[in-house]
């Protein structure tokens, strides 16, 4: 390859590396401080993690909305963690999950008696939370 060509496609890679840290909202997914915050038991702590569905369940309704619900495998080093993902449809679009997809979530940890959850994976229309995703083949939904 001649030198044109390799710092050509140096230009693209790092082009292609902005954007995707772009279409994150500039939040880079952090498994290994993920994990320990639900070990420490950090309710409320901002995360964004990635990692295969392991299972969608059933679309929820409750007082605070509609909820498509699905779980996440969340692995860092030798440590993996199965995550609810509860994803307020009410506010946000639904990500179309299935089983085996590769995602990337961002919201807030709640440590429930069942497991830990991230909610508010969507915007805030009342601006009391941080914006949340859930990112699905390159697309946002928020």
């Amino acid at each position: 390859m001649r030198p044109r060509q390799t710092a050509a496609i140096a230009a693209i890679t790092c082009f292609a590396c902005a954007l995707a840290s772009c279409s994150l909202g500039g939040v880079n997914p952090d498994n290994a401080a993920a994990l320990d915050a639900i070990a420490h038991g950090q309710s409320g702590t901002e995360v964004t993690v990635d990692g295969p569905v392991v299972r969608v369940l059933s679309t929820h309704s409750g007082a605070q909305g509609v909820h498509e619900q699905f779980i996440v495998a969340v692995r860092a080093n030798s440590a993996e963690q199965d995550v609810l993902v509860a994803d307020n449809i009410s506010i946000g679009r639904a990500a179309p999950v299935h089983q085996g997809d590769d995602v990337t979530v961002r919201g807030e940890l709640a440590i429930d008696p069942g497991g830990p959850v991230i909610h508010w994976t969507h915007h805030d229309p009342r601006g009391r939370h941080q914006s949340g995703f859930v990112r699905l083949g390159g697309v946002l939904y928020d």
